[in-house]
């Protein structure tokens, strides 16, 4: 059986989340149990119901897609990012001008997680937000900086950090001049 892309992708994803959760010097526990949980959907996933793919078109934002620098995987990341239908963020009113979500629950069942990607043009902010689910944030490509677990400040991360927001955190992430992509997932 054909491996579609973005299902490498997301294997892919999955792999580096575990392997960077392993590393973390703090909420350890949490990004194992998120990494643990995100895999057992994967496995369990059959194709969601989505009929048309890519609707990257219809976001301005998926024009800096081509744009990215050194994406985490590759070709299976610009593959993958094809086969997921994008939207304008529902926390910004600018049409996808500036910030856009890869719907991946839309590709894929994942049950009562929560998954896709963001992208945020170079220099655009993500708002400030918080929600009852936890979250990872997987950096797949682009620098930035981020407010996350807790804190007040934003931050720019190492290379191999994970994002993790405890249930209710403010949190939000800044584009640096390239494009930023990352992987969210949102589990309770």
């Amino acid at each position: 059986m054909e491996v579609k892309p973005v299902d490498r992708f997301l294997d892919l994803c999955c792999t580096e989340i575990d392997r960077r959760s392993q590393l973390a010097e703090t909420d350890r526990a949490a990004l194992v149990d998120g990494a643990a949980t995100f895999r057992r959907a994967l496995d369990a996933a059959p194709p969601a119901p989505f009929l048309t793919p890519s609707l990257v078109a219809t976001v301005p934002v998926a024009g800096h897609l081509q744009d990215l620098s050194r994406p985490l995987f590759g070709r299976a990341t610009l593959a993958a990012v094809g086969e997921i239908p994008w939207i304008p963020s529902p926390r910004l009113d600018d049409g996808g001008a500036n910030v856009a979500l890869g719907l991946v629950n839309k590709v894929r069942d994942l049950g009562d997680l929560t998954c896709g990607l963001i992208l945020v043009a170079p220099g655009s902010a993500y708002p400030e937000h918080a929600h009852r689910p936890q979250e990872i944030y997987l950096p797949i490509s682009g620098k930035g900086s981020w407010r996350y677990g807790g804190s007040g400040e934003y931050r720019s991360l190492h290379d191999d950090s994970l994002v993790y927001n405890h249930p209710r955190d403010l949190h939000g992430t800044v584009a640096g001049p390239d494009p930023l992509l990352a992987l969210y997932i949102l589990w309770h």
